[in-house]
């Protein structure tokens, strides 16, 4: 029973999230490589939170999930969010677009938590409380108390 519970969850939550997102259109082959980030995004929704882990069947957490998305593009990124906090360039919460990296940090300090952008004040990570990938609002508390910065890690031109 409790699985099939989890199943319908799983299945309301995609349905739920996938409601108002603005995604590229899939069939433009010259796509910016910051909306295909956002849209390679959406397909890791619902996949395990494991920690440590790096893998698309049995889980990821959240660097891992930041570091497999960029590997798709071809785009090579440190492990952790402590490295990938020092990656790009740092811009302001208010210039962040699709595809850049939010921060978030418990301490005020260290980086312990990373997402990605996908616009319409979203990110998509892989939350250890909710034990899977997920979107989430940006206005969440924890999340505006905890915000640490955001980073650009290709650039406008660039996609």
């Amino acid at each position: 029973m409790a699985k099939h519970a989890l199943i319908l969850s799983f299945m309301l939550t995609l349905l739920l999230v996938s409601k108002g997102m603005n995604f590229a259109d899939e069939t433009t082959s010259a796509r910016p490589i910051r909306d295909q980030l956002a849209r390679a995004a959406r397909h890791f929704l619902g996949l395990p939170y494991r920690w440590g882990g790096m893998s698309e069947r049995v889980g990821m957490d959240c660097s891992g999930l930041v570091k497999a998305l960029f590997a798709k593009s071809s785009i090579a990124l440190p492990r952790t969010a402590r490295e990938q906090f020092h990656a790009g360039q740092d811009i302001a919460l208010e210039k962040v677009e699709a595809g850049d990296l939010l921060f978030f940090s418990s301490d005020g300090v260290t980086p312990d938590h990373v997402g990605l952008y996908i616009g319409d004040n979203r990110f998509v990570h892989a939350e250890k409380k909710a034990g899977h990938v997920i979107v989430t609002a940006l206005n969440q508390p924890w999340y505006i108390k905890h915000f640490l910065g955001a980073r650009r890690i290709v650039a406008a031109e660039e996609g």
